[in-house]
């Protein structure tokens, strides 16, 4: 008899890992791009300090997180965009559970903050973003092959013009992720997260009072409006 040859991916590592709401905290608390300390997730987390070792060790085990030193402190941020897309698809995924097993009531609607504009890991994200995603595909300044994309040479010109500091040889540019407020995707990777830190420092959007959610400002209005969008809120 034959020996069977194991077939296992190992994503079951991953689901382990994310499945515990202690750790389903610690993650959505960093689900921004931002890195804490252990003694911060422990609280977001609702435990002690003690206890949060275990279970970020877990998370850095399966890759979920990564961690450095610096000084006495130990911090941890969600490890890179693939992960960000990952815990963004679950979030889409139990939003959809959640309103088949509501038993024919209606689901709560996410906060309007929310789906307008928010923080999605380091890249723009809600209707915002879809707008921002949408305008430059229309204008051809990235263009998308699959699930990856590409900045063009008009899109370059366009990230000088605009001050936005991003460097081409990283690969791939872009790719496509799913938004879970919007249904359709927006753009993510290092060419997204460039253009929101470029929106940050030039004060084109500013901290909500809700985490993750943004509000565009008269700055981020005109930075639109160069590109032919009209927000509509």
């Amino acid at each position: 008899m034959g020996s069977s040859q194991s077939v296992q991916t190992g994503f079951s590592r991953i689901a382990e890992a994310l499945g515990d709401p202690v750790r389903e905290a610690m993650v959505s608390a960093l689900a921004d791009g931002k890195a804490l300390p252990a003694g911060e997730l422990a609280a977001v987390a609702g435990i002690s300090p003690q206890g949060a070792s275990a279970h970020l060790q877990k998370l850095v085990d399966a890759r979920v997180l990564s961690v450095w030193a610096q000084g006495r402190f130990r911090y941890y941020r969600i490890r890179d965009d693939d992960v960000a897309a990952l815990i963004e698809s679950l979030v889409d995924l139990a939003a959809k559970s959640a309103a088949k097993t509501s038993a024919g009531r209606r689901r709560a609607m996410p906060a309007e903050q929310l789906r307008q504009s928010r923080t999605c890991y380091h890249h723009l994200a809600g209707q915002l973003g879809v707008l921002l995603s949408n305008a430059l595909i229309r204008r051809r300044l990235v263009v998308i092959d699959g699930r990856d994309g590409r900045v063009t040479e008009q899109g370059l010109a366009w990230c000088r013009a605009e001050e936005i500091d991003f460097d081409p040889a990283r690969r791939p540019h872009l790719r496509l992720c799913n938004d879970w407020t919007e249904r359709v995707p927006h753009l993510a990777g290092p060419f997204a997260n460039a253009v929101l830190t470029r929106l940050v420092e030039m004060r084109g959007v500013a901290l909500h009072r809700i985490p993750r959610a943004l509000r565009i400002t008269d700055r981020g209005r005109a930075f639109f409006d160069r590109l032919g969008v009209q927000v509509p809120f």
